[in-house]
């Protein structure tokens, strides 16, 4: 069988604005899987807090169901939670880029596999949790960081976010060469290990299951998906996705989040 492999964004993709996944996108998602397909979650979510988060929807309880957390780093088996890849910075290299943040009196968000910390109590934390319904561990020392394994950092500014931009330019020639960095938001700056994010994963998962990257629909809607959409044999922003992401799309949804665009996408390129 000719299988394909549909990787899906989260938020402002299958999530609809109240992060809730339509009747039409559950259903033609049951019908890909049914036929033997694969489908995997691309998202920057944990992937312990994007399983809860699927976990009241029994259609994603197969075997052909698949978590790519942490902007695409980590990869895991739904049901058996059994690690795949795991591609994490190296702890030096991050503790620099965590004291750059806070230097520069921006609010930074620290992922390892299983824990997020923080070392702000302000609004754009509690913001920030709002946004993504996780818990966060408040520290004071950086040092409380030293061996973890880190898998993303993210800086936060949602009043002046153009501090995000200024920040991403002013430390370019001292951190681009060990990461990658984009917007999951427009007041979220990421930084994951260089080479690595949410295509890579899609690769390592495609390269795993043996299914060609032409043989893979991927789907996004903001600037940390370019990777993913790019890598794709077809790749696929939302109506509602930035500008940016149309712009290297193979396809560009009718119907946004709020109206079943990934249906769409499943019965145009994988069901016809």
């Amino acid at each position: 069988m000719n299988n394909k492999l549909l990787a899906v964004d989260m938020d402002g993709t299958l999530f609809d604005d109240d992060k809730i996944i339509s009747k039409e996108n559950l259903e033609t998602i049951t019908k890909l899987l049914d036929a033997g397909h694969v489908l995997a979650f691309d998202t920057g979510r944990p992937n312990n807090a994007l399983k809860k988060i699927l976990s009241v929807y029994d259609e994603f309880k197969r075997e052909n169901v698949y978590l790519l957390g942490y902007q695409g780093v980590i990869g895991t088996e739904m049901n058996s939670d059994k690690v795949l890849f795991k591609d994490c910075i190296d702890n030096n290299l991050a503790l620099e880029l965590v004291q750059a943040i806070l230097d520069s009196n921006l609010t930074c968000v620290v992922f390892d596999f299983g824990s997020i910390y923080t070392f702000n109590d302000n609004h754009f934390v509690e913001s920030y949790k709002q946004v993504s319904q996780e818990k966060l561990v408040f520290v004071n020392d950086i040092n409380t960081l030293k061996g973890k394994d880190i898998t993303k950092i993210m800086a936060i500014d949602y009043d002046k976010p153009e501090n995000l931009d200024n920040f991403r330019k002013n430390h370019s020639s001292q951190f681009d060469q060990a990461f990658d960095n984009f917007y999951s938001h427009y007041a979220f700056l990421e930084y994951v290990k260089r080479g690595t994010g949410k295509g890579d994963g899609i690769k390592k998962l495609a390269d795993y299951l043996q299914i060609p990257l032409s043989n893979v629909v991927a789907c996004g809607d903001e600037e940390n998906d370019i990777s993913m959409v790019q890598i794709a044999g077809v790749g696929v922003a939302m109506a509602n996705a930035r500008p940016v992401l149309k712009e290297v799309a193979d396809y560009v949804t009718v119907n946004d989040n709020n109206h079943s665009g990934i249906a769409e996408v499943i019965n145009k390129f994988i069901l016809a």
